[in-house]
């Protein structure tokens, strides 16, 4: 099968043949589309010579269930189906994927949904859906995206503003498309400094943050907006959970192993979503699989917005 994968440690990804992965106690899937995300790179910064080789980059796919392991009742060739593929990864013409794995789950795509929009959910419509559960965004609540287009935060907005709440977006030079997602306010960082004019317009201070973008020291910052009791989510696990709760605001760092929606139900409530518009899979590119390590390097260097999908 072609794959765009990691041959050896220290090695660029490539275009390259690799066999069929194995598919005993697994699901064969053949991939459709994949989807770009950013630790799609940062799980190839961190490849060490450790690393199982040939490494096949992604981990988002939408495809078809080509077979099934014995016993299995879920799935069944011809399946269409979604998921997460850590193991196998996505970038390639099938992937595998062993059901029941906390790390790689899978729903089937409902009806309405395109095999194209179902492979621009998993990792950031997850993250975004996770973020909003542990804050408990409700109807009526101040909820501030930092870093509200990319691809978490253009989902979160649309979310949270399906639940009733008022958004607040951060952005860099794109405030028309935070306006689009639903963003009520838009504060530009490449205009103004968007904590100190943030707490001059609500003195009184928002409920939730969740913030996409600030490292360790400028997260504190958040603390400026935040009331009393409110909640904070880092996505890129920078959050100080300590500092903040001696501020009287509760902070979470989402990952994998800490996200409360990276499940089958999780999944399928996004898909859901996306089939009631809820919610838009705001694919601004679709490559195939000969342009993966062109987009893939534009996400990295920040001039993507949106959602980027290999069409395999």
């Amino acid at each position: 099968m072609r794959a765009f994968a990691v041959r050896s440690f220290g090695e660029a990804p490539v275009i390259q043949d690799l066999p069929i992965p194995a598919a005993d106690g697994a699901l064969l899937i053949r991939v459709n589309y994949a989807s770009v995300n950013p630790v799609d790179y940062k799980l190839i910064d961190g490849l060490t010579p450790k690393s199982t080789f040939p490494f096949v980059v992604g981990v988002d796919f939408a495809g078809v269930v080509e077979s099934a392991p014995a016993g299995e009742r879920n799935f069944h060739p011809g399946d269409r189906i979604f998921g997460m593929a850590r193991t196998h990864g996505a970038y390639a013409e099938y992937t595998a994927v062993a059901p029941g794995v906390k790390t790689e789950p899978l729903a089937r795509i409902p009806d309405g949904v395109t095999a194209e929009q179902a492979a621009a959910l998993p990792v950031a419509a997850i993250t975004a859906l996770g973020s909003l559960e542990l804050l408990g965004v409700t109807a009526g609540q101040r909820l501030v995206v930092m870093g509200a287009t990319g691809g978490v935060g253009g989902y979160a907005v649309q979310m949270a503003r399906a639940r009733g709440a008022h958004v607040f977006a951060t952005v860099r030079g794109d405030a028309d498309e935070a306006r689009r997602l639903g963003a009520e306010e838009v504060y530009d960082t490449k205009a103004v400094d968007v904590i100190d004019t943030m707490h001059a317009a609500h003195p009184d201070g928002v409920d939730t943050v969740l913030d996409l973008v600030n490292g360790r020291d400028a997260i504190r910052r958040d603390a400026e907006i935040l009331k009393p009791g409110g909640g904070l989510v880092s996505t890129i696990h920078v959050a100080d959970e300590k500092w903040f709760a001696g501020r009287q605001i509760t902070a979470y760092n989402i990952g994998p192993s800490s996200n409360p929606s990276e499940t089958p139900q999780g999944l399928d409530r996004v898909a859901h979503m996306l089939a009631e518009g809820k919610i838009t899979a705001r694919i601004s590119a679709t490559v195939d699989l000969d342009g993966a390590g062109q987009i893939l390097e534009k996400l990295r260097s920040g001039g993507l917005k949106g959602k980027a999908v290999i069409q395999v």
